[in-house]
């Protein structure tokens, strides 16, 4: 079962990545120590129509891209404990901009210990190095060019206009995507026998994010990043009630502790109720939903907004044929935003159809609307109108399975933003600077993915 929490920092539907990953049967093979060895590698060409997420289509950068993203797994198997050690990379380049060209890295451990009939453990180790793309994360609403007049010496600010000019990539030394590490360690102790109705669970984890090369940057905008860094404690007890084979209940207690080291204004501590079932209410229909209440408090910051109400995670499904099946799904998340603190709350409607013309061939069709509603301590400069943004994606694919190990698809995603406060200023070092926040962003690729 999914976790509704899980929303919080990152998932797929809300991240502004258009990627899109085929799957392949993998292929096994036998290695050392009896050590199961599987490898999978996709290959992906392109054109991204605005590389850089700009607002003014006369600034926007179009771009053909050619990408490899390998995968390798090593699995190992003692009685009924179980090993995996994974790596997932991710390289990309661009035509008509070597500058944003990027190699991401992530290397995961899971093992998993029965130490009798009732008692488990689970251990998971995650260390990935990302990047954020010129134009998304801490430079949203950044601009390739724009008023880069200097700030008065008095950085007096009327009518709510910021003083310093626009925020530009040059002005900032931003000359290539923002690189970043980010860890997590966790660990999960179950109680209950795999086949017994319950089951309880108790998890800890450790989270970790940080820039690289900060001191590449303007040293306003190298301050201004290491603000945006964060350690997050969490900790869960969950109580798992398998009423039948086909439907199960969870009950979950969950608090998040998170800390920004250099900028303790925007700590918070957040505190989940969690109710989720997981049900086949008909041959045809299946529900994944969790609801739950959440308590979002600003431990040194006065100012800020708390957060008391709900949130959801629902996908219903819909399988008329054994070849087509249709979800809708619907979310609400609370999450942290980049700059002077407080949340945003994130509404997500959707749809996702995938229909089967034969057993090689198939299409896939989704919509999203997503509305971002911006709750801020502070707001840069005079103006403190109220931010909500509007966003709406379309995709839609081809696959086909040249052999279960071999697939081809070719994918086309769009995706538009717009804000009710499109020049929304940010303050970085003391200083504030216009932005140009929303875009227009179509991507088209082709792929091929082969189990090895």
């Amino acid at each position: 079962m999914r976790q509704l929490t899980s929303l919080v920092c990152a998932g797929v539907l809300l991240s502004p990545s258009l990627s899109v990953r085929a799957e392949v049967s993998p292929v096994s093979h036998q290695g050392p120590l009896g050590l199961e060895i599987q490898t999978e590698v996709e290959s992906r060409y392109g054109h991204d129509s605005n590389l850089l997420w700009q607002r003014d289509s006369s600034q926007a950068i179009g771009s053909d891209f050619v990408g490899i993203t390998p995968e390798f797994r090593m699995v190992g198997e003692r009685g009924l404990d179980r090993y995996q050690f994974s790596y997932l990379g991710d390289y990309r380049r661009y035509d008509s901009s070597h500058a944003d060209d990027y190699a991401d890295h992530q290397f995961q451990f899971d093992g998993s210990w029965r130490f009798s009939l009732r008692n488990a453990f689970k251990l998971m180790y995650q260390y990935r190095l990302g990047h954020e793309a010129r134009g998304e994360g801490l430079t949203e609403g950044f601009m390739l060019r724009g008023d880069t007049s200097p700030c008065p010496s008095d950085a007096d600010e009327k009518e709510g206009r910021a003083l310093c000019g626009d925020a530009t990539f040059g002005r900032f030394q931003i000359n290539e995507p923002l690189r970043f590490k980010r860890s997590e360690v966790g660990g999960r102790y179950s109680y209950g026998a795999p086949d017994a109705r319950g089951k309880l669970e108790l998890a800890l984890s450790h989270k970790d994010l940080g820039y690289l090369d900060k001191h590449l940057y303007q040293h306003d905008f190298e301050r201004y990043m290491a603000e945006q860094e964060w350690q997050e404690n969490t900790a869960i007890v969950e109580l798992f009630d398998q009423v039948s084979h086909v439907s199960r209940f969870r009950y979950t207690l969950q608090t998040n502790l998170r800390r920004y080291p250099a900028n303790p204004h925007k700590d918070s501590d957040e505190f989940f109720l969690i109710t989720g079932v997981m049900s086949q209410l008909t041959g045809k229909t299946r529900i994944d939903a969790n609801i739950g209440g959440i308590y979002k408090r600003f431990v040194n910051d006065p100012q800020a907004e708390s957060f008391k109400g709900l949130n959801w995670d629902l996908r219903l499904e819909w399988q008329p044929l054994d070849y087509s099946k249709l979800a809708l799904i619907s979310s609400r998340t609370i999450r942290d935003p980049g700059g002077d603190g407080g949340y945003v709350s994130s509404q997500l409607y959707g749809a996702e159809w995938q229909h089967h013309w034969s057993p090689g061939v198939a299409t896939t069709l989704s919509y999203h609307d997503i509305r971002d509603d911006y709750h801020q301590s502070v707001v840069c400069g005079n103006d403190n109108r109220h931010r909500q943004d509007d966003i709406h994606r379309w995709g839609m694919g081809i696959s086909y399975d040249i052999r279960p190990s071999v697939n081809l698809g070719l994918h086309y995603q769009q995706a538009d933003s717009g804000s009710s406060f499109a020049g929304q200023p940010i303050d970085i070092g003391g200083k504030c600077y216009g932005r140009a926040l929303g875009y227009d962003k179509q991507q088209l690729s082709l792929s091929l993915k082969v189990a090895i």
